[in-house]
C-alpha cells in the first residue's frame, strides 16, 4: 500500500502535520498504536487563546471545560504573586475530546486514520520509498513523519538524537471535585521539597472541579499525595475534595534536539523536544513547528526530492523562528532549578517589589515567553534581582 506520507502518532503535532500535507492534496495515513484517539491522556490541558489562534484552531464548545484569566505563583515560603492581563488568557480543554476533534478535522481534510496500529520499524529509503512495518503489515510511503511523543523509540532507531533522560520528569495528576478554588485562576507552587526540578499546579475546571498535579525529578505521585495531605495551602484547597481520576505521564523540560530531518523522515512534537521548558507545555509550540514540517514536506513532495538536504528546510525554519525562544525558556528553567527555596523566595518577592510584574502583564505571552524574558533581562532591576538570588544557588547542582 503506497502513500505520499505516513504519520506515526495521533497527538496534536502529528495530526496538524498530517492535515497540512493533506490540504496540499497528498495521500496521508496516520497510524496510532492505541485503540482510541486521545487515550490515554497525560496533559494538564491548559492552552493559550493566542496560541490556538496562531494554529488556526477555533475550538468547539464541547472541548472547552473552562477559561482562565490569570495565575497565582506561590513561593516555597507561601508568599505569592498574581499575574493577570484582564482578559481570558487560556482555555482548559478536555484533552481526549481535543485530540478527537483534531482527528475529525484531519479526516475531513482527507487524512486516513488507523488506530490499533503500532509501528515497529522504519526501513531506510530504497528506490525512493520508505518501508513502515506495523504489527500485521508492511506499508510504503514517500516520506514519514514521526510524532511518537516522549518515548522516541522509532526516532532513535533511525538515527535521530533524542531528548535526554534528565529532561523527562515523571508527573502525576488527579482530577478532583468539591475543591475550594477560584474558577478562573491557575495556581503554581514551587519548592525543592515539594517538587524538585519543577512545580505543582492546580487548574480549575468547571464549578468546584480541578486538576491538581505535580512533576519533579522523582517520586511525583508520592510527592503529590503528600502535598494534598500536608502542604499548608494545597491541603486547605483540597480539604473536602474527592478524587475522581488519576493519571501519570512525563513532562519535558528540554530544548529542541539537534536534528529534525533526515532522508525522507522528519520528527515533530515531543519527539523533537518542541516544548516550553518553563511549563512543559508542547501543544502550541509543537503544533506550530509541526505545521512547518508539513509545509516543508509538501515542498519536497512537489519537487519529488525528499533528500535530507531538501527536508532540512524544516530544521532551518524552526531554528529561525523558534529556537531562540525555546532556548531562552530552557535556560530560565535551568536557572530556577538551581536555586534553593530561599532563592526561589527571593526571585518571587523581588519580582513583585521591583515592579517587574508590570512588564510581564503588559508584554507576556504564554507560549513565546522568551521575548518577555529577554525584555526583563534588559531591565537593570532584573540584574539586581539576579544578584540577590545568585547567593542561593545550590552548590551541588
Amino acid at each position: 500500500m503506497n502513500h505520499d506520507a505516513i504519520v506515526v502518532g495521533v497527538g496534536p503535532a502529528g495530526l496538524l502535520a498530517a492535515t497540512k500535507i493533506a490540504e496540499a492534496g497528498y495521500n496521508v495515513l496516520v497510524l496510532e498504536e492505541h485503540e482510541r484517539v486521545g487515550e490515554p491522556d497525560h496533559c494538564a490541558g491548559l492552552l493559550s487563546s493566542s496560541g490556538l489562534e496562531s494554529l488556526g484552531l477555533s475550538l468547539p464548545d464541547d472541548v472547552i471545560q473552562n477559561t482562565v484569566s490569570g495565575a497565582r505563583i506561590h513561593a516555597p515560603s507561601g508568599y505569592s504573586i498574581f499575574i493577570e492581563r484582564g482578559r481570558h488568557e487560556a482555555f482548559v480543554v478536555d484533552r481526549r475530546r481535543f485530540d478527537s476533534w483534531l482527528a475529525e478535522v484531519a479526516i475531513a481534510k482527507g487524512v486516513t486514520l488507523r488506530t490499533s496500529s503500532r509501528v515497529t520499524q522504519i526501513t531506510e529509503p530504497k528506490t525512493g520509498r520508505l518501508s513502515v512495518r506495523t504489527s500485521n503489515q508492511y506499508l510504503e510511503s514517500r516520506t514519514v513523519i514521526i510524532a511518537e511523543g516522549v518515548r522516541s523509540v522509532l526516532s532513535k532507531s533511525v538515527g535521530f538524537p533524542v531528548v535526554s533522560r534528565s529532561s523527562r520528569l515523571p508527573a502525576y495528576q488527579y482530577e478532583v471535585e468539591s475543591i475550594n478554588i477560584e474558577k478562573d485562576l491557575v495556581e503554581m507552587f514551587y519548592g525543592r521539597q515539594l517538587a524538585p526540578g519543577f512545580f505543582a499546579w492546580i487548574i480549575p475546571l468547571d464549578e468546584g472541579k480541578a486538576r491538581i498535579g505535580l512533576a519533579s525529578r522523582n517520586k511525583s505521585k508520592i510527592r503529590l499525595d503528600s502535598a494534598i495531605r500536608h502542604h499548608p495551602i494545597i491541603s486547605k484547597r483540597l480539604e473536602n475534595a474527592k478524587i475522581t481520576r488519576g493519571m501519570g505521564g512525563i513532562v519535558l523540560v528540554s530544548q529542541p534536539v539537534s536534528r529534525l530531518s533526515s532522508e525522507g523522515i522528519v520528527i515533530v512534537g515531543d519527539a523533537a523536544g518542541m516544548v516550553k521548558a518553563t511549563t512543559g507545555g508542547g501543544v502550541v509550540i509543537g503544533g506550530l513547528t509541526a505545521q512547518i514540517a508539513g509545509e516543508s514536506v509538501n515542498e519536497s513532495l512537489r519537487e519529488n526530492d525528499l533528500a535530507k538536504e531538501h527536508l532540512r528546510r524544516y530544521d532551518k525554519r524552526c531554528r529561525a523562528l523558534y529556537y531562540r525562544e525555546l532556548q531562552t525558556m530552557y535556560m530560565v528553567q535551568k536557572a530556577l532549578t538551581s536555586l534553593s527555596d530561599k532563592g526561589l523566595d527571593s526571585v518571587v518577592k523581588d519580582a513583585h517589589d521591583m515592579g517587574l510584574l508590570e512588564i510581564v502583564r503588559r508584554e507576556g505571552d504564554m507560549d513565546l515567553q522568551g521575548r518577555v524574558i529577554r525584555r526583563l533581562i534588559s531591565n537593570p532591576r532584573t540584574f539586581l534581582l539576579g544578584l540577590r538570588a545568585i547567593r542561593y544557588i545550590n552548590p551541588f547542582l
